[in-house]
């Protein structure tokens, strides 16, 4: 454990089990009461530099006493803990705001700092962080997933980027060859991918916009995902690739053609294929609309603290007015969007090429479920694509029975 300095304690918090995770190192009694300093919470970042960088930043706080938590292992299992126990933590960020643990206090009401900039933040990236009208946390940064295809493949082939469903699917095909496939959306054949980003390209979506009704049962939806279980069989599909999708690996070596991706990958695959990348967002189904994926990691001040008003002054301050902190955040260590719209007009990297073409469609498309989508409705929907896509199941009995058992999920949180 390093030694504390005027403004921080850092502490790398292995995982204990949850009756240790209250009485966690020389911290026991961080957190939660109204002395002391303000425990804020990191999940063990994977790309080189980021622990070095927080505590640079807590470090050089002056307003207050920062006790930097960097935790490795399960990190939701150990946050949870502690808000449910009400001690121990501060503030923290999180990628999984709950809606009964907000109606339980679990987080602090953050509306007052949100309201006033809600213009000057990615539009989509104000859906995670609300429930019943109020705002439980500040988006920190925004990851977008989409398609991104090799131009030079594409016009060796003569195939125009797709527009519709059907279209992608022909590319898949016709850009599949002795070299390469058409298309990777993972090891598994995509159900997953398709699962979280083909519903909401279909009209209704997946859950409508006041939160209160799941929309699945669309004739446009059901042709598309048997139409990919056709494409799961056509042999157009990478599968079996020495990485998954995540990885560019595969997509760097020529492998294929089109591939699903996030934004993190970019500067990976710039530095190897220099402009022969471009993406496109999922084609909207009739009726519907396209869609970019997001994912998002959100600053949250713990609702039970003791020190609820000097956690909300470090949140504002890191992740509202510090900007050059949210640019270097997003784009030195790893490859993300950084919520705000000052930081992300001033970052570079961003500025051009493929990642700016992800930027502006993430702005326009960007789409994600929210915090009333719960991992258990998300679980319910990707086995039943997944019976669809892979097992060739009637899709329009499965997303049915889906749709009822999803419903009954989100009317327990009306």
């Amino acid at each position: 454990m390093t030694s504390p300095t005027r403004r921080k304690l850092a502490v790398t918090a292995a995982f204990l089990g949850a009756s240790a995770l209250l009485i966690s190192g020389c911290s026991s009694n961080a957190g939660g009461g109204a002395d002391g300093p303000i425990t804020q919470f990191y999940h063990q970042y994977g790309e080189e530099g980021v622990q070095e960088a927080v505590n640079r930043w807590a470090d050089d706080y002056e307003d207050a006493e920062i006790d930097l938590q960097w935790v490795e292992g399960d990190y939701a299992q150990r946050v949870n803990a502690l808000l449910a126990s009400g001690k121990g933590i501060d503030l923290f960020e999180y990628n999984a705001i709950n809606v009964e643990a907000a109606r339980q206090g679990q987080y602090a009401d953050l509306t007052d700092l949100v309201e006033p900039i809600k213009d000057q933040i990615l539009p989509i990236a104000l859906k995670p962080v609300t429930i019943d009208g109020k705002y439980y946390g500040i988006p920190m940064i925004t990851d977008a997933q989409l398609f991104i295809y090799r131009p030079s493949m594409f016009e060796e082939a003569g195939v125009e980027v797709p527009e519709t469903w059907d279209e992608l699917v022909e590319a898949a095909k016709k850009l599949t060859n002795a070299d390469h496939k058409g298309l990777f959306l993972g090891n598994d054949g995509g159900a997953g991918i398709l699962a979280a980003n083909l519903p909401p390209a279909a009209p209704g979506g997946i859950i409508d916009d006041g939160n209160t009704t799941v929309s699945l049962e669309s004739p446009e939806l059901a042709e598309a995902l048997t139409s990919a279980h056709e494409l799961y069989d056509s042999g157009s599909l990478l599968m079996g690739a020495p990485t998954d999708w995540w990885d560019p690996t595969s997509f760097i070596a020529g492998d294929v053609a089109m591939s699903w991706q996030g934004l993190w990958a970019i500067p990976a695959i710039k530095e190897a294929l220099g402009d022969d990348v471009a993406a496109f967002p999922v084609p909207a189904l009739e009726g519907g609309q396209p869609i970019v994926g997001v994912s998002q990691w959100n600053e949250v001040v713990a609702g039970k603290s003791g020190k609820i008003e000097k956690a909300k002054e470090i949140a504002k301050q890191q992740w509202i007015d510090d900007t050059d902190w949210q640019i270097e955040f997003s784009t030195t260590y790893g490859f993300h969007i950084p919520p705000l719209k000052d930081a992300r007009d001033q970052a570079e990297t961003l500025g051009d090429g493929v990642a700016k073409q992800i930027v502006d469609l993430t702005t326009e498309y960007g789409w994600t479920g929210g915090p009333y989508y719960t991992p258990a409705m998300s679980t319910a929907l990707t086995d039943a694509v997944t019976r669809i896509v892979v097992d060739g199941a009637d899709a329009k009995s499965e997303l049915s029975a889906a749709q009822s058992t999803m419903q009954g999920m989100l009317d327990t949180l009306q």
